[in-house]
């Protein structure tokens, strides 16, 4: 009987997990997943509506909300943040084309959650309740997000 072969994780600067062919291996990025990890989906720190601060880039400094969320990027789309030119070309006669601002998608690591009661950002924690419900916890305050 043959074993079956365990599949390596290779972990690199890669924005997202993908496979490797040549050596049967995963690539997975080390800012997004914790090394050791078999499963390589990316636990993000934030969640679709919660009020953020971008702490690097173009528009740092900035408070917004989170519109969408892709785990499997570890990406975020912030609105209002971001914001990129797309050129639409006319689709039909009498039609002109035209170029549409829109937010684009960000990192995850480049925002924080800002703290409405001291007014500053903030890093999140955990707490489990009686119940054994996990809820989100600001760092800087204590306040309960979830």
């Amino acid at each position: 009987m043959q074993k079956a072969k365990k599949k390596q994780i290779r972990y690199t600067k890669a924005a997202q997990p993908t496979k490797d062919k040549k050596y049967n291996r995963i690539l997975a990025s080390q800012a997004l997943v914790k090394k050791g990890r078999r499963n390589l989906r990316v636990k993000l720190h934030v969640n679709k509506g919660d009020l953020v601060v971008v702490i690097s880039g173009d528009d740092k400094g900035k408070i917004a909300k989170v519109l969408e969320v892709y785990p499997k990027n570890g990406k975020i789309l912030v609105e209002g943040i971001n914001i990129i030119k797309k050129h639409t070309r006319a689709q039909g006669p009498g039609q002109e084309g035209e170029i549409v601002e829109k937010e684009s998608v960000i990192y995850s690591s480049k925002v924080m959650l800002w703290d409405e009661e001291n007014k500053k950002a903030s890093r999140v924690g955990a707490n489990v309740l009686e119940s054994g419900k996990k809820i989100r916890v600001l760092k800087t305050s204590g306040e309960q997000i979830d």
